[in-house]
Parts: C-alpha cells; sequence; structure tokens
C-alpha cells in the first residue's frame, strides 16, 4: 500500500466552532496548503507583511505532505489574501475571539489508498468493520515525534534531567529525513565541530542563528542559548515527550484489555494494536492525563503512569523545569481518551490504479475528533 502519492491523495479539513461577526477584534483566515507546515507558513506570512507571529493564533497543526484546509485568526484587521506558490491564506470574517485548540470540533478526512494487493483489500474490509465496532487505540502518530526521529531521545526529557548541553545537541546535531539539505549539513557540522560557535554560525539556517549567537556571547550558558528557541517549537517538544508517556500507558492497556494483539513498531516506539476489546465501555469512560507536575496519580491508571516515570528516572516534579524559568513555555495538562471511534465512516469500491497498473486504489472517508490521527486508522485496518 502506497499513502500520500501526492498531497489530493490525502485530504484533511479542519472543522471548528468560531462565530463570524461583522466587527471583531480578530480577522479569521483560511489556510489551504500542500507541502507546507503550518508554523513555516505563519513564520512567512509574518516576514513576507512585517507583522507579529504572536498576532496569529491557530487551533491545529496540518500535515505538510497533504491538502489541508485550516482556519487560523489574527488580532486585528487582515484585509487582502496572500498567495503563494503551495498555499493561499484567505480572510473569511471576523471574531470576537481568536481560534485555540478549544476552538476545533474534529477534523474530515478522505484519503486515496494506493498501489493495493488483494490481501491488503481483505484486510482494510475487515479492519473497518472492526474498528466501526472497537474502534481503536489513540495513539499520537509519528507527526508528534518529529523532533525526536534523530532515534537519540527527547529534548524535554533531558531539559527535565537539567542536561541542557544534552538537550541542544539534540536540537543542532541530530539530522533527521525531514531536514533540508542545508540543515542536515549544518547538523553534521555542528556535531563535529561543538563549541566552535563562529564557524556554525557561519553557515547556520536562519532558524538556528539564535541559539548559535547565544552561544557566541556565552559559550558555556546553554539554558540561555535553549531560551532563543521559538515558544511554539520549545512547546511542542515538551508536548512529544508528554505524547510517549501517553502512548507506552495506552499500549499497557491494551495489553491487558485487547484481544488479538499485533505488536507494530514505529520511530520511537511500538503499537499494540487490538481486533477486539474484551470491555468497549471501560476503555471509553477512561480518561489519561497528560502529564505535568500537577498531575495526581491513582487508580489503575496512574499505577501505569508511575511505573513507566520510574523506568524513565523521572519524577513528577522534574515537569515542573524550575531551573529553566520560562515564560509561555510548560506541560499542559489535559485529559485525552485512550480510545477512539471514527464518525461518518465511508469506504469506497477497489478501482484500478492509474499510478500503479495492475492493482487497485480504494476511498476511504471519515471524521476523527481533536487531536487523533488519520494515519494511524490506516496502521490499524492494515494489520
Amino acid at each position: 500500500m502506497k499513502l500520500k502519492v501526492r498531497p489530493e491523495d490525502f485530504v484533511v479539513k479542519e472543522l471548528i466552532d468560531v462565530p463570524l461577526t461583522k466587527k471583531g477584534q480578530y480577522t479569521i483566515l483560511r489556510l489551504q496548503k500542500r507541502y507546507w507546515n503550518t508554523l513555516d507558513v505563519i513564520d512567512f506570512v509574518t516576514r513576507k507583511l512585517s507583522l507579529s507571529k504572536r498576532s496569529f493564533s491557530r487551533a491545529g497543526l496540518k500535515d505538510r505532505y497533504s491538502l489541508s484546509t485550516q482556519y487560523l485568526s489574527f488580532r486585528g484587521r487582515f484585509k487582502r489574501p496572500v498567495r503563494e506558490k503551495n498555499f493561499t491564506l484567505i480572510p473569511v470574517g471576523r471574531a470576537n475571539e481568536r481560534i485555540t485548540a478549544r476552538s476545533m470540533i474534529g477534523n474530515s478526512f478522505s484519503i486515496t489508498l494506493r498501489s493495493l494487493h488483494e490481501a491488503e483489500i481483505e484486510s482494510i474490509v475487515k479492519g473497518c468493520a472492526e474498528v466501526k465496532k472497537y474502534g481503536l487505540p489513540n495513539y499520537f502518530d509519528e507527526q508528534r515525534f518529529g523532533s525526536a526521529r534523530h532515534r537519540k531521545g527527547f529534548f524535554a526529557k533531558e531539559l527535565m534531567l537539567r542536561h541542557y548541553s544534552g538537550a541542544l545537541k539534540l536540537v543542532l546535531c541530530h539530522p533527521y529525513r525531514e531536514d533540508s539539505k542545508e540543515e542536515r549539513h549544518f547538523k553534521n557540522f555542528c556535531r563535529e565541530h561543538w563549541g566552535e560557535w563562529e564557524k556554525c554560525f557561519a553557515i547556520a539556517p536562519p532558524r538556528y542563528r539564535k541559539i548559535i549567537r547565544s552561544l557566541i556571547e556565552h559559550p558555556n550558558d546553554f539554558k540561555d542559548a535553549i531560551k532563543t528557541i521559538d515558544k511554539d517549537l520549545l512547546n511542542l517538544y515538551l508536548l512529544s515527550y508528554q505524547s510517549y508517556i501517553f502512548n507506552r500507558t495506552v499500549y499497557s492497556l491494551v495489553e491487558k484489555h485487547g484481544a488479538d494483539n499485533v505488536d507494530v513498531a514505529y520511530s520511537v516506539g511500538r503499537f499494540l494494536f487490538y481486533r477486539e476489546l474484551k470491555d468497549v465501555d471501560l476503555l471509553r469512560k477512561l480518561q489519561i492525563p497528560m502529564l505535568n507536575e500537577k498531575a495526581k496519580l491513582y487508580d489503575k491508571i496512574g499505577d501505569i503512569m508511575a511505573a513507566i516515570l520510574d523506568s524513565e528516572g523521572i519524577q513528577l516534579k522534574d515537569f515542573a523545569l524550575r531551573k529553566m524559568r520560562f515564560r509561555g513555555v510548560r506541560f499542559k495538562s489535559f485529559p485525552r481518551s485512550p480510545i477512539l471511534f471514527p464518525s461518518h465512516f465511508f469506504l469506497g469500491q477497489p478501482q484500478d490504479d492509474e499510478f500503479y497498473p495492475a492493482l487497485k486504489k480504494m476511498k476511504i472517508a471519515f471524521t476523527l475528533p481533536p487531536g487523533s490521527y488519520a494515519t494511524l486508522l490506516i496502521k490499524r485496518l492494515l494489520i
């Protein structure tokens, strides 16, 4: 099976609830994009139009390898559309409130699966029936772990353990597949010339220059250098580690409550998928906290999470990051369900694939709650 052969094969539309008004403090903008990361679009627009990045807010992030529609809010008036190669940003109205994660109702997907063999088609059909009845584990998928895809560890964990130089090395010295050629060259150079900051600055891509400049001025102050990293990125790094702990918790629940389980590797660990659940209602009622220093670990979920933290060498108090004295950067706690049920499920009939002769394609459409991953559903259907 092949996914995302072209952006049009993976269409995602953000569903939000923000009442539009004739007048309002915020301009609501519709962003349609392909090959662009959401944060990179915001960064590009702010530089092109000399705007403040803090004037923009969003509900979520959308995959760069998709044809996606999502919404941003801008504090103030934003009159003219922005049209660039592979994205458009168009004002659609005003609102009295900005868009945040709380604005999102869900995401609708229309996905074309290509290069399908007969056995894969049978698996998808069978998997759809199982998912409709039992749902699937609500893991965070690969996209959440971009900052750890070099497989060298988590930035946030190094930060919590006060290994500040180690945290910075994860950002500056370890390339991964999604990096540009320029970034890969820079990171390899930094690894080989760690401490030679003037030389590193000479080839640093724009997004890394503040970090290197800070190290030039204060060579051994790694904490200050970390504080120059964009706050949105820092919060994503923290969320990545929280998500890893969540995934390990769900894995343990599936081990206990799932039947006919299948183990699947991913970049920072393993997923465990079930074909059936022994007690659907029990797992539907459960909520797993995304951990921070104020979390309360009790009952069976708390016991599982406490054991995971112990294996990681982390204590709850470490989530406070007290030594960093960050502003606007922290582990945010919220509950998340361990399983999910897609709605508005549609599975089309197999058709000839124009890109892969002698093989088939199928269209699948569905809606997921906020923060859940269509790519994870595809993984589940193919076990």
